[in-house]
């Protein structure tokens, strides 16, 4: 079932929500990203009933729940702390749901065997307790306990935030096939960037209990709406200047060293206008000599000297210094194209900011 948000509005212990609006269709999932404390956890609380908005109302296929009890609201939730109980089995972890919604135990036990087998834990469920179980088995263990009650839409609160990297991997791309197999709508907040590219149909970036945006990938990646969404993804790529031509589509703007770009434009800029631009570290390529260039890198190209170089398993990240302006740039390369360029410290390059994947906004 789709889920709409329309003008939230929450508060609580002096936090607040401010105006929150989104709508998440029958079977995609909606990935929020922000810093601890943006407010993530009091919004998925709010959409299962635990808090009741000062304003705004939320639907559930177009049905009011916006004051309707959290029973009354047909949504799995799935918690940071996962609230598995230690008294309780495994099987009764999972069961637990069904006795608080009356569903009768012979249609409960049924849907425990569907599960188990989609989510592979059959072995598990005659385990006495949930303590024995590994990180990535409580997960879950929790998942099959949140699905038995068949929810129109599934809260995720940062789900893998507590496991190591080789099992969040793991089971991001098995949650990915369970929702896709069940059809679920789904909610999934995290702070983890990867995290949220790899499961998100619709991508929305939470700072301060506001929404800054919501939309695809791309989009919020290479047009951020503000110098909060933007700092998400430009690294240290973020420059401030000022308008000094326009033309159709594009802006050229020059920064207070002198850094001057070509960028694409849909605003309603004015010569003269104070602007601050950037482009994420994965779109500045280094140009290798003698090599044809495609049209579309053939302006922004500039002088460089590589500062430094570090590792960061499976890419490297280059900082350089800009040789005309003296600005600082970051890129990031795969690591299978790094061992092909020879890089060092000191090594002169040219590099490319690629105009197609730039953004620039009116600065604040």
């Amino acid at each position: 079932m789709s889920l709409t948000l329309s003008g939230l509005c929450v508060e609580v212990q002096g936090f607040r929500l401010k105006d929150i609006s989104f709508q998440v269709e029958q079977g995609k999932c909606l990935v929020i990203v922000g810093p601890s404390g943006a407010g993530k956890t009091l919004l998925l609380d709010t959409i299962a009933g635990v808090y009741t908005p000062k304003k705004g109302t939320i639907l559930l296929a177009g049905r009011d729940i916006t004051r309707a009890r959290p029973e009354e609201r047909n949504l799995g939730y799935l918690p940071q702390n996962l609230a598995l109980f230690p008294h309780l089995s495994v099987l009764d972890n999972i069961l637990f749901g069904a006795r608080a919604r009356k569903i009768p135990l012979e249609k409960a036990r049924a849907r425990v065997k569907e599960l188990a087998e989609l989510l592979r834990i059959e072995h598990l469920l005659d385990r006495p307790s949930p303590l024995t179980l590994s990180g990535g088995e409580k997960q879950r263990v929790a998942l099959a306990r949140a699905l038995l009650v068949e929810p129109s839409v599934i809260l995720l609160d940062e789900p893998f935030s507590a496991l190591d990297n080789f099992i969040k991997r793991e089971l991001i791309f098995y949650l990915k096939e369970v929702f896709s197999t069940l059809k679920n709508t789904v909610i999934h907040v995290t702070h983890d960037l990867q995290e949220a590219f790899l499961l998100a149909d619709i991508l929305g970036v939470m700072l301060e209990g506001r929404l800054e945006q919501v939309g695809p990938r791309e989009e919020i990646c290479y047009r951020p709406h503000t110098l909060g969404v933007a700092r998400l993804f430009a690294g240290s790529n973020i420059f401030h200047g000022h308008i000094v031509e326009i033309n159709p589509g594009t802006v050229v703007v020059k920064t207070f060293r002198g850094l001057t770009l070509e960028l694409p434009s849909k605003e309603d800029f004015r010569l003269g206008q104070r602007v601050v631009f950037g482009i994420s570290p994965r779109e500045i390529m280094i140009i290798r000599p003698g090599r044809p260039l495609r049209a579309k890198v053939q302006v922004n190209v500039l002088p460089a000297q590589v500062v430094s170089i570090l590792d960061s398993y499976g890419s490297h990240l280059v900082f350089l210094q800009l040789e005309d302006s003296g600005e600082k740039a970051e890129l990031e390369i795969p690591s299978y194209v790094f061992r092909d360029l020879s890089l060092n410290p000191g090594s002169m390059v040219e590099v490319c900011f690629k105009k197609d994947y730039l953004w620039v906004l009116p600065e604040e």
